[in-house]
């Protein structure tokens, strides 16, 4: 199981120090899981790589390919992690333990939750997972609509984890905060949970 961070300052885990990981793989594979681990080519080469021609672009993204294909056998073993088909790029989620994700499907079974119990519990799960804004520090040039979406996402869930919780609720919002200082919605819930309390 290959472990990647991109909730905060993207990361693969447990890199053994004589593999090199490029710069520029690390990006490319952080926007593949932004896509939910998938890409045309098409979409590759306008979001991460406008300026170049395009046989350059095309030939960078084989670099970053080959490269994050022999960290990911040195860490996982024998697979296929990352596959081209039909200049889609496809990442095999069940060989990746990504903390995104982790969030994503914890969002999606808070949404689906038959009862409050299990709904708090997902809302949970969700909040636990969220280190940090969405490839914070990278300066990718493509990043901010996801990272709005992402942080829209988490400060949801922060919100509806403390309409269902009576002792933690103002720690729940006050780790919100701490992740997104400046967020209206966090700022307006904690001046509300003082005023009532």
């Amino acid at each position: 199981m290959i472990r990647v961070r991109v909730l905060g300052k993207p990361e693969i885990l447990d890199v053994p120090a004589d593999v090199h990981v490029r710069k520029r793989s690390l990006e490319f594979l952080t926007y593949l899981i932004a896509r939910g681990g998938s890409a045309h080519q098409d979409f590759i080469l306008e979001d991460l790589m406008p300026e170049p021609s395009r046989d350059k672009a095309v030939k960078r993204t084989h670099t970053y390919t080959y490269n994050l294909r022999q960290v990911f056998t040195r860490l996982g073993g024998d697979g296929s992690y990352l596959k081209v088909q039909q200049h889609q790029y496809v990442l095999d989620r069940a060989g990746f333990d990504v903390d995104l994700w982790t969030m994503l499907d914890a969002v999606a079974d808070a949404a689906a939750a038959p009862e409050q119990q299990s709904q708090v519990a997902a809302l949970r799960r969700v909040v636990d997972a969220y280190t940090g804004p969405f490839a914070d520090g990278a300066g990718y040039l493509w990043l901010s609509g996801y990272r709005y979406l992402i942080r829209r996402e988490y400060v949801d869930a922060v919100l509806a984890s403390a309409d269902n919780l009576a002792g933690p609720a103002r720690a729940v919002l006050e780790e919100g905060r701490r992740h997104h200082p400046y967020d209206e919605r966090l700022t307006t819930a904690l001046k509300g949970f003082t005023a009532t309390r």
